[in-house]
């Protein structure tokens, strides 16, 4: 049974037909594509949030490739160490899916998964992967879930909200937070930016207690230069190129660049 819930009065959600309907007759529709729309108007910034198409794309051609699986393997690594039967695992900003869809090849059918992003383009992407997944447009501030209803939540590069993690999340569920440390892709940032800068990680500690911390680097070649443009395109560093610096994209192909990550298991 799934755990979806309504995101205007968090009541669980009851499929009929192809509409999910709550108690207080808030109705969602099944898209053609079968992902659920239950992103609020009042929770959007604009008409169309999240990673624009063109990242999004770059970013699902690249990961395709197998390049990030080393960190795939460590978050479903952890998961699998702690399996129980018939888990709930909600991907927090699923983007394109990937990271979704290869978690739950990897865990089998016994686990429940959702993917959630803001992003609607990010979620059609995603249904193309596989139809055996909840594929949710929502919002990370107001997830539509049932309260204390999750096993496990992922967020891979995402943003997240502390009181929805605590309130979605069973007493003896965990979240696995995997950030960015200051080394990684440093080799973009040289060639970008004129300093690079030394970023203080303590605004995206979680005040929950930590299970497990621990930094994960390693040098990966990049075999093309379209793998090495699709990189440096999902990435905001793409966008913060100055006009004076755009000549470096003509001297990309292939190329070596660093993954350090951190990788925090936290308890509610």
């Amino acid at each position: 049974m799934h755990k979806l819930a309504c995101p205007k009065c968090h009541q669980t959600l009851q499929l009929e037909e192809k509409t999910y309907k709550c108690n207080q007759n808030h109705c969602y529709d099944i898209a053609k594509n079968q992902y659920i729309n239950l992103l609020l108007n009042p929770d959007k910034s604009c008409n169309n949030p999240g990673d624009n198409k063109e990242s999004l794309l770059c970013r699902k051609n690249y990961l395709n490739q197998g390049y990030y699986d080393v960190i795939l393997n460590e978050v479903v690594s952890y998961i699998r160490h702690h399996y129980q039967p018939n888990m709930h695992i909600l991907d927090l900003g699923c983007g394109e899916g990937y990271y979704t869809y290869r978690m739950k090849q990897e865990l089998g059918d016994d686990c429940t998964f959702y993917g959630l992003d803001i992003s609607k383009d990010g979620i059609q992407m995603a249904t193309k992967y596989t139809k055996d997944i909840y594929w949710i447009v929502g919002n990370s501030k107001n997830l539509p879930i049932q309260d204390h209803s999750l096993d496990v939540i992922t967020a891979l590069f995402t943003v997240v909200n502390e009181s929805e993690i605590k309130r979605c999340l069973k007493e003896n569920g965990y979240m696995i937070h995997v950030t960015a440390n200051n080394k990684h892709l440093v080799e973009f940032k040289e060639l970008i930016y004129d300093e690079v800068k030394i970023k203080s990680d303590e605004h995206i500690r979680l005040p929950f207690e930590t299970i497990k911390s621990y930094d994960f680097t390693k040098k990966i070649h990049l075999k093309n230069r379209e793998d090495t443009l699709n990189l440096l395109k999902m990435t905001p560093h793409f966008y913060h190129i100055k006009k004076e610096r755009r000549y470096v994209l003509d001297t990309l192909g292939e190329f070596d660049v660093t993954i350090d990550i951190r990788i925090t298991v936290y308890k509610i």
